[in-house]
């Protein structure tokens, strides 16, 4: 099963609770594909549950967005984007082990 994440990510869940981060464009933003043109998504993260995909998916794209920071600076950002992937993984009910 594939979950698509945004436009550059998407996560493959696999048997036995494998989940695996893809990057599927390249840095320029252009689709990874093959000779032939088939899609072929860059595995850059194996991970136990989807909440760890997706939080690899902000910190990722936290220094996507940023070339250079200071220590308070970088800290700052990360407890930004940890807090709106805290409200996402709430508002989805991932990982939140109820399964009523």
């Amino acid at each position: 099963m594939i979950i698509k994440i945004n436009n550059d990510y998407q996560v493959d869940a696999q048997k036995y609770n494998n989940w695996v981060l893809q990057r599927i464009t390249d840095s320029k933003g252009g689709r990874l594909t093959d000779s032939v043109g088939k899609p072929i998504p860059k595995a850059i993260g194996y991970y136990p549950d989807l909440s760890s995909a997706l939080k690899a998916v902000y910190t990722q794209r936290l220094i996507d967005d940023n070339e250079v920071l200071k220590i308070d600076e970088y800290l700052s950002l990360l407890a930004k984007t940890n807090r709106e992937l805290s409200k996402n993984i709430d508002f989805l009910n991932v990982g939140g082990g109820n399964d009523d």
